[in-house]
């Protein structure tokens, strides 16, 4: 018997996630299938013509008028393929996923759902519409986190999940609140394998929410989980330890003198990225953000104290956000340019789904104050696509 043939869907945006549930499916069960990968802007490949065949996606919000084009045109000329969808955008919008045309839409964490789908499909037994997933159950140490099929290595997941609910955010929803991390035994053997698939590697950075949070009940830091975390990367020989930069990010709230002095002499990034979001008390509440004004100075001064770059996040454009607050954020972004020299990285609210936001339109952004944020990207010290988010995404769009 011929065997089926499973497409993945590879673009650079969902090499992780891709990664994460191909390196949950054992050798033995990926053996039955012929399989292929479609990557980038490569031509549609011509294994789409075999009668039995699956399409595999996972995209982001951003993604999904693209994907809904490139399926539709597959569906039109390859009546016959079936295809499956998960991430970000089909967990926080199933039904949506489901009317571009999928068969099948995963809901939540798939490493354990996939596996066990493929070998439903294999059996003809697997049922179309959308399949809910456990949230909050994935236990990190069953899985690599990555597959070779893919052909990246991406920064290894310590911690998964988050015990805030910022408004604006999916992250505490799409993991049920929980914050759960990765062993240390479990980080070393992956280290041990990025070496051995690429022994000349010098940098390997990790991915967090919160990065200062491992081991911790998500809360505040466990100083002692931290410490051992990174001595054991260090006795692992990677020669250059990525904590703190993107994508392992850190809160104001676990910024303290204590992490400082604990993580300083290990880490090879001199740039710590911080989500402060707004300069304004009143705006931090509505966004349930958990910090205060206050408390990101703190972190900032340590940052600077302790030898860091700090690059921040900033959001503007909130739901129910007012001209004063917007000024408060300018003024705020001004003070710590001018106290302690830090980068920006802004961003646009965008209402995503599957948020307490979700229904929420961005407010008008100050003729003024979008001029001011020109000016600032123009001296260097601003990124980010924040003028491109202006208007994207609105709850009622056209």
């Amino acid at each position: 018997m011929n065997k089926p043939f499973l497409i993945v869907r590879i673009h650079n945006y969902n090499r992780v996630s891709l990664g994460a549930i191909l390196g949950a499916c054992s050798q033995s069960l990926l053996q039955h299938f012929n399989l292929v990968t479609w990557v980038s802007d490569s031509h549609y490949p011509s294994e789409l013509e075999k009668q039995k065949t699956l399409l595999v996606y996972s995209f982001m919000q951003p993604h999904e008028a693209i994907v809904e084009k490139e399926l539709q045109a597959v569906k039109a000329i390859h009546p016959h393929v079936e295809a499956i969808c998960g991430g970000a955008q089909p967990t926080a919008a199933p039904q949506s996923a489901s009317d571009l045309g999928f068969d099948y839409v995963a809901v939540g964490e798939s490493e354990d759902f996939f596996p066990a789908f493929l070998e439903q499909w294999l059996a003809g037994s697997a049922q179309r519409g959308i399949h809910q997933a456990p949230r909050g159950k994935v236990n990190l140490d069953l899985y690599p986190g990555f597959s070779p099929i893919t052909e990246y290595l991406p920064p290894i997941e310590i911690s998964r999940g988050c015990r805030f609910g910022c408004m604006f955010c999916g992250v505490p929803r799409l993991y049920a609140a929980t914050l759960r991390h990765r062993s240390l035994g479990s980080i070393e053997n992956i280290i041990k394998e990025y070496f051995r698939l690429k022994p000349g590697r010098k940098r390997i950075k990790f991915l967090a929410s919160n990065a200062f949070a491992y081991g911790s009940n998500g809360l505040k830091p466990d100083l002692d989980a931290l410490s051992q975390l990174l001595e054991m990367i260090r006795k692992a020989g990677v020669p250059e330890i990525n904590l703190g930069s993107f994508p392992s990010e850190v809160r104001p709230d676990f910024v303290t003198r204590e992490v400082m002095e604990l993580v300083t002499p290990y880490l090879s990034n001199k740039t710590i990225v911080m989500g402060v979001q707004t300069g304004s008390n009143s705006m931090l509440k509505k966004m349930n953000r958990g910090h205060t004004r206050e408390q990101a100075v703190n972190a900032i001064s340590l940052l600077r104290e302790f030898g860091f770059q700090p690059h921040l996040d900033f959001i503007i454009g909130n739901p129910d956000e007012t001209e004063e607050d917007q000024f408060e954020l300018i003024e705020f972004m001004e003070q710590m340019l001018k106290e302690y020299a830090i980068r920006i990285h802004m961003h646009t609210f965008v209402p995503l789904p599957d948020t307490p936001w979700e229904n929420k339109l961005q407010s008008p952004i100050n003729e003024r104050v979008k001029q001011r944020l020109r000016e600032l990207e123009k001296a260097g010290v601003l990124d980010g696509w924040w003028e491109n988010h202006i208007g994207y995404f609105r709850h009622a769009r056209s």
